[in-house]
Formats: C-alpha cells, sequence, structure tokens
C-alpha cells in the first residue's frame, strides 16, 4: 500500500494509537451509553487523526494549521470525556491513567506544531 507522508508525523503516529486505547476503555462504558457517551469519545478520537490526515493535504501552513487546530479540541474532548465517564462512575481513573498519558503527550506536542506552523 502507497504511504503518505502525513503517516511519518509522530502527532499522527500517537493519535493512531490513541484511537486503539479509546477503543478498549469505551468496551467497559455500560449498554446504555454505546450511543452517548461511548460513541463521542470514539468520533473525538478518530477526528484527531483524521484532521491531522486532512490538514496535511492543505496547501498552506496557515490552512493545515487550522487542522492541527481542530486536532487539539478532539484531543481535549476525549479528555473531557473520559473525565465525565469516571465522574459518573463508569471508569476508574487508574484504568484510564495510560491513555491520560497519551492524551497530554499529544496535547502538548500539537501545541508545538500549531506553533511551529504559525511562524
Amino acid at each position: 500500500m502507497f504511504s503518505y507522508n502525513f503517516e511519518k508525523l509522530e502527532v499522527w503516529k500517537l493519535s493512531l494509537r490513541i484511537i486503539k486505547e479509546v477503543k478498549k476503555i469505551t468496551k467497559k462504558l455500560p449498554l446504555e451509553e454505546k450511543y452517548i457517551l461511548t460513541d463521542q469519545i470514539r468520533r473525538a478520537a478518530l477526528s484527531i487523526a483524521l484532521n491531522i490526515a486532512e490538514g496535511w493535504g492543505r496547501k498552506t501552513k496557515k490552512d493545515f494549521s487550522r487542522f492541527i487546530s481542530n486536532a487539539i479540541g478532539s484531543t481535549l474532548e476525549v479528555i473531557a470525556c473520559l473525565k465525565i465517564a469516571c465522574d459518573l462512575g463508569y471508569l476508574k481513573e487508574e484504568e484510564i491513567k495510560d491513555l491520560d498519558e497519551l492524551l497530554k503527550e499529544l496535547y502538548f506536542k500539537l501545541l508545538k506544531f500549531s506553533s511551529y506552523l504559525n511562524k
């Protein structure tokens, strides 16, 4: 299969790891949350990767930066959803510790990347 340059980005690779972890974690959520919280977390995680890929295809750094900004927003959305799931008693903080670390790492890398693109 052909390889695209965005696949070499560290933030892209990290976003794929997050998608896999989110999929595992959300399986622990109650069935009643399948079309609400579970779906929202999974779509937000997917949105991170998709915004990175779509942004790569834009013609200018400014356009790419806008998509990276969207990816940052989606990262924060995943974090917020996980905190809500913990607050509702669906997940324990220990269960999401590793995922939370990955999200934090991605968040700061995306901020730095955004800063680079906006120079």
